[in-house]
């Protein structure tokens, strides 16, 4: 559905865009509210969490190599914020650099896959075909409902194919956008769908003890360690996730300021006029830049005061994003089955056809189906270490943004037209 409405219109906002456009009523309001600022904050949290998964891979690192080092919370925020600087001082003095580096980052992506599956299937112990497919644990989470079980065990599969909307987020600096943006979803989605299959399959069939690999701080590291045998081998694998994680940040930083600056273009944030701003000898939204680096910095700081806080800051991304690719699916479901409105969809290169309406309607039923897993909690009985706080963060800033619409943005903010491009647009 993303790909057919990307196509043509590959615009920074997206989602916000989309929902304003084809909502049948109260446009404003829902681009606004319920899908702008959804999506913001879903993007600043994500970006967050990807300097998150960096910190804990150091981490894990660190304690792997000095067993008495016994890492403290503010340990954790300062390399969050030394990871933050990195892409921060690239974006504005280095750009050149951003495009071969997430050449190399893709490169060191399928080579880290090829190398890890090849290495675990080798020297790794080999788990039993019943073990990988056919046992369901469901009697360590205090979930003793198979069905429940396995719902909220897909929740660690979906967060890595969400956020496939980033590349939309940098439209307006890719060339021939209509054509290559949409290319690009698919083929990032695809392959990596097809590559987490394998790799996790790969996973389980070379565990070793899954109780060693239960207790460690990092797990995916005791899998390594326990089929190589060997620190350096284990240091050397773990160290490029890291690597790849600092170049997934790369995008994930720079897809988030523009479409806060995107956002801001439209008068949809508080403070539009600063964060809409393009710095004229840089040629980017500075000061959308430094609002981005600011929210990872202080978000990072709930660490220290509560590490449950800071997860339950962390465990709303996957929720908040799928809320914001609903709202555009149903609207354009709407807009397809309508015979009332007077002008027709504009469909770019992209196209679904006939098949369109039902993969809308198999897409809002998916998303509906994980929206009622997401809130649940891991563990049983709950309390407020394991207690997820997805929903209530969700509402909450559902609830910010009512107040800023009763406030001053009904009036603020503007519904963004599309931007219809030629064929040989660049």
């Amino acid at each position: 559905m993303f790909v057919a409405r990307v196509s043509p219109d590959p615009t920074v906002g997206a989602q916000y865009r989309w929902s304003a456009t084809f909502a049948p009523k109260w446009n404003r309001f829902f681009g606004l509210m319920q899908v702008g600022w959804i999506t913001a904050f879903a993007w600043i949290c994500s970006t967050t969490s990807t300097t998150a998964l960096v910190a804990n891979l150091i981490t894990g690192l660190a304690i792997f190599n000095f067993p008495d080092y016994a890492p403290k919370r503010w340990h954790f925020t300062l390399i969050m914020w030394a990871a933050t600087v990195v892409p921060f001082m690239t974006n504005l003095w280095c750009r050149k650099i951003i495009t071969p580096l997430e050449a190399f980052g893709a490169i060191c992506h399928v080579g880290l896959f090829s190398a890890s599956i090849i290495t675990l299937s080798v020297l790794g112990n080999h788990s039993t075909v019943k073990y990988v497919f056919h046992t369901l644990t469901n009697d360590v989470s205090g979930w003793h409902n198979p069905t429940v079980a396995w719902g909220i065990g897909l929740l660690t599969v979906t967060y890595p194919l969400t956020g496939f909307d980033s590349v939309i987020h940098m439209s307006d600096e890719v060339k021939k956008a209509r054509v290559q943006v949409p290319r690009s979803m698919v083929t990032a989605v695809v392959a990596n769908a097809i590559m987490q299959f394998l790799y996790m399959v790969t996973v389980l069939f070379t565990i070793g003890d899954v109780e060693v690999v239960l207790v460690d701080p990092l797990p995916i590291l005791q899998v390594y360690y326990q089929a190589t045998g060997s620190k350096a081998a284990t240091n050397f694998f773990v160290a490029m996730l890291a690597v790849l994680g600092m170049v997934a940040f790369f995008n994930c930083f720079a897809s988030t300021s523009r479409l806060l600056w995107a956002f801001s273009r439209d008068n949809g944030l508080p403070f539009s006029t600063t964060f809409a701003h393009i710095n004229p000898g840089l040629k980017l939204p500075l000061n959308a830049l430094v609002l981005v680096a600011i929210c990872v910095c202080l978000l990072s700081l709930i660490n220290i005061g509560s590490s449950t806080a800071f997860n339950a800051i962390l465990s709303l991304v996957a929720f908040a994003i799928y809320i914001s690719y609903f709202f555009p699916i149903l609207f354009l479901l709407w807009r397809r089955l309508s015979t009332s409105h007077p002008s027709p969809i504009p469909w770019g290169p992209f196209k679904l056809g006939r098949a369109g309406p039902i993969i809308n309607i198999v897409s809002l039923c998916y998303i509906v189906f994980m929206l009622i897993w997401m809130p649940f909690p891991a563990f049983l009985p709950v309390d407020s270490v394991n207690m997820n706080y997805a929903g209530p963060i969700t509402g909450g800033v559902i609830l910010c943004a009512l107040v800023d619409w009763c406030v001053s943005g009904r009036k603020r903010f503007q519904v963004p037209v599309a931007r219809l491009e030629t064929e040989d647009d660049d």
